[in-house]
């Protein structure tokens, strides 16, 4: 369960940092221009955040089969990093499988855009502390 957390907060730390860069920049002038910070900003995210997402999954998965998941919010994180995965791998085999040139690849950050949200939405849930009633005892 620390783990799903942990790769979680990662992951959707690497997506917002991709969202930041590629939301004004689609806003504005309608495509995402390789700069100076695209490395930075789209790339290194990507080959961190991806990992990451993997992991998700897996630890997600077992807590998922061992019924250690009983709340939905972790429910709700595993399924967010299986899509980042299941996203990622069918642009992978769209770009390699088929006749196509590799320029697909360049698809392959919006896999974690897109999956993440999901998982932030869990993580968000997760992290709003719980509402509690105090009883206190009246003398």
């Amino acid at each position: 369960m620390r783990t799903l957390w942990a790769v979680s907060v990662v992951s959707v730390l690497c997506a917002v940092a991709m969202w930041v860069f590629a939301v004004p920049q689609l806003a504005f002038s309608g495509a995402v221009d390789v700069g100076p910070f695209f490395g930075l900003m789209m790339v290194l995210p990507t080959l961190i955040g991806l990992p990451c997402a993997v992991a998700g999954a897996v630890a997600g998965t077992v807590c998922v089969v061992r019924q250690r998941a009983r709340n939905w919010t972790s429910n709700l994180m595993t399924l967010g990093q299986v899509v980042t995965v299941a996203l990622a791998v069918t642009i992978v085999v769209w770009a390699l499988a088929f006749a196509s040139t590799g320029w697909e690849l360049l698809a392959l950050p919006t896999s974690l855009m897109v999956g993440q949200i999901v998982v932030a939405a869990g993580l968000v849930k997760a992290g709003r502390p719980r509402m509690s009633r105090s009883v206190s005892a009246s003398s």
